[in-house]
Parts: structure tokens; sequence; C-alpha cells
């Protein structure tokens, strides 16, 4: 399954992040700088706003091969300041020349990449469109162990340079609509699934309702050790899961979001509290006691009575009301 994604800059406006994740995008890349001094008015936004809605983000420069690369790598540092580990690798935009000859762009390109993934301790992706690799950069060899996000419009079987054996991402459309945005949007592929998604991340990756996979159910897993019931951990993230999630969340006086970010993955993978321990006899008095203010409570009393006869409980509540 090739995961939906778009990339974004200042020209789509103030995007509505919320309707955006609802129609199935599961990441997105964000314009943060372009050259040496200019930065994307609307990247702050963009970069809080994926990650409030669960969307896995990513940052990118467009690189200007006539102006110092230092200074842009510097630039984009100090932009976008922190690559979180359950954020995308940084991504380098090369598609344009300056008017330079093939060695001198591809040095340049070659020392901001250093210079980044040395600063961030990720290793970025490249972007570039075909033509432009081929025809002006004559297929460079030195750009091969970067990921590549390949620009191939019309096709969903992009079109690879020689550089690269394959690709990570594929922008196949510039003229995408989506709810939440206006005008067009460029449309992007990734090459594989979630779990594919979560190889390219170093920490957990954001889950909501929608996603699928085996990372999914390793946070299923993690639920349902803490006392939660979301039935058999199946790796498909819904309705069930969510309702769960944000009871979870509550317990540990989390954002009651549904989303399992950072925080809820920390408290999931928490060590499991010690249950407290019964008399040889249990009694459900004590049961009650031990239990009280449990987040799965109710599930567990609710499953209870669905055991009991009906007319056992309406001799129960007969007996409750005249104590």
């Amino acid at each position: 399954m090739a995961l939906l994604g778009i990339d974004i800059s200042t020209y789509q406006g103030d995007v509505d992040w919320a309707t955006v994740a609802n129609q199935g995008v599961f990441y997105g890349f964000a314009k943060a700088t372009e050259g040496a001094t200019s930065r994307d008015d609307k990247f702050v936004r963009n970069w809080s706003g994926m990650r409030s809605v669960g969307i896995v983000r990513g940052a990118y420069h467009f690189f200007r091969p006539g102006r110092d690369p230092a200074t842009q790598a510097n630039n984009f540092l100090q932009t976008v300041q922190t690559i979180e580990p359950f954020d995308l690798p940084p991504v380098l935009d090369l598609e344009i020349d300056d008017g330079l000859n093939a060695t001198t762009v591809i040095d340049r390109a070659l020392q901001w990449l250093e210079i980044v993934e040395t600063k961030t301790g990720r290793k970025p992706i490249l972007y570039t469109f075909p033509v432009f690799w081929e025809d002006k950069l004559r297929n460079p060899k030195q750009f091969a162990e970067y990921p590549l996000w390949v620009a191939n419009f019309g096709t969903r079987s992009p079109y690879i340079p020689a550089t690269w054996s394959r690709w990570t991402f594929h922008q196949y459309s510039e003229s995408g609509t989506l709810r939440g945005i206006a005008g067009n949007i460029d449309l992007n592929q990734l090459n594989g699934d979630l779990d594919d998604l979560q190889k390219l991340l170093k920490g957990r990756i954001p889950l909501r309702q929608g996603c699928e996979g085996d990372v999914v159910q390793e946070m299923q897993t993690l639920l349902e050790s803490q006392g939660f019931d979301i039935g058999t951990p199946d790796g498909d993230f819904g309705p069930k899961t969510k309702a769960q999630v944000i009871a979870f969340q509550r317990g540990r006086n989390l954002a009651a979001d549904g989303i399992v970010g950072t925080a809820t993955w920390a408290a999931l993978q928490a060590t499991k509290p010690t249950s407290p321990s019964f008399p040889p006899t249990i009694e459900l008095v004590n049961v009650c006691k031990s239990y009280r203010g449990a987040a799965h409570q109710d599930a567990a009393l609710k499953w209870l009575q669905s055991q009991i006869s009906k007319s056992v409980l309406e001799d129960f509540a007969r007996r409750w009301r005249q104590q």
C-alpha cells in the first residue's frame, strides 16, 4: 500500500490540518527555508499543525547553488530548530543550478547535506526531477546513499535516475485537491506501508484512527497489557482502539485526543504497574475496592452484568435500594 502524503509551503495559505488528516494523509513535508536567508512564513504554523493531528512531518530546504551552502544549512537548522525522533529526516530540494556548472552544484549540495546530517544525526532525503538530475548534473553517484524523493508527474511508477536503484517518496501530482487546503496541492506516495514509514524515523511513529500495520499491533498489545479491552490486537486502528486510547490517556492525565503521540507512546511503554494482591478467596467487594478509579472498571462491570441473569440483577437492585 502506497501511503498518501503532501508537501506544502506559504502558497497554500492557512491549512486546516484536522480536515487534511481525515482524508487519509499520513505525512507531510513543509517548506522551511530557501537559500541563505529566506524563511517560509507558514512553516511554524504547518510544523506544529501536522504534529497536533498525528501527521508525520518533514521539513525541506530549497537549495540555491549560487549561495554559500554552510549559510544555507544554518538558515535551515535555525528555522527548524529541532528534528524530533518521530519526524522525517530533513530534505534538500535540489532542482536548479543558478547558472553554475555541474561540479560546483554537486560540491555545494554535498556540503549542505554533510552539515545538516552532522548537526541532526539524520541522513537527509534528496528531492529532485529526473530531467534536471540527468541533463544538468549527469547522474552523480555521490548521492546514492541519500533516500530519493523523485518528482515525476502523471504516473504512479516514477522514472528513477541512474544514481539510485529505488525511490522512497514520489511526487506524482502538482494539481491535487484536498478539503482544508485552498487551491492545488502536491500529492506524494511512499514506496511502502506504515511500517516502512516507521523505518524512516528514529522514534515511534504517531498513530491515529485509520493507521494499519505491525506498529499499530505493537501499540494495541501494550494497551491490552495495561488492562484495556481492544479485542484482538490486529494492527487495525479502528474506533474501538481509539476509544481505548482515549480512556488510557484520561487515566494517565494526558491529552485525550485519541492520537498516540510521543507522550502516549512513553506511557504505554512504561513498566506496567504491579497489580494489587487479593486474599485467597476473591470477594467482589474487595475487587471493587482494589480497582476503584481504574480506567477499565466500566468495561469490567459491563462484562459482569452480561454474565448475570435478569432476575438476579433485579433482586440485587431491590436489595441495594433497601440499604
